[in-house]
């Protein structure tokens, strides 16, 4: 599962893998934290680059 959402982050960015989530009825559980613990290894401009690109 982490590493499913791993390649989701990396190609579809953190928006786009919420939506992708809630698209799919998968908005409960303990998905909020498994994208946590991805994005906590990235810098704050990373994450701000990576929504700035989801946005486009």
């Amino acid at each position: 599962m982490e590493k499913g959402i791993r390649i989701l982050f990396r190609e579809l960015g953190p928006v786009k893998t919420i939506e992708f989530f809630q698209r799919m009825g998968i908005n409960k559980g303990n998905s909020l934290k498994e994208i946590e613990s991805i994005t906590k290894k990235l810098s704050k401009e990373e994450i701000l680059e990576k929504i700035r690109k989801a946005r486009k």
